[in-house]
């Protein structure tokens, strides 16, 4: 299960932290929400694809910890 594609989708009436989600879909024609985008962790789309949903989770939270042990 890869991922094929990702865009920022902007969810409707969501707090401002909570505005928008990394949305992929997959190889297998499914579409899921990875998770929601961090303002202070810049993580482009595409560098998602090719990449399994785990993967992608587990790359964003190591994004997240370099920039907050930099700070």
């Amino acid at each position: 299960m890869l991922i094929q594609s990702v865009e920022l989708v902007a969810l409707p009436g969501a707090p401002a932290y909570q505005e928008k989600i990394y949305r992929a879909r997959l190889d297998t024609g499914d579409t899921i929400d990875l998770f929601q985008s961090h303002w202070d962790v810049p993580l482009p789309p595409e560098s998602l694809v090719g990449l399994t949903p785990e993967v992608a989770r587990k790359y964003r939270v190591e994004r997240i910890l370099a920039v907050a042990m930099h700070s």
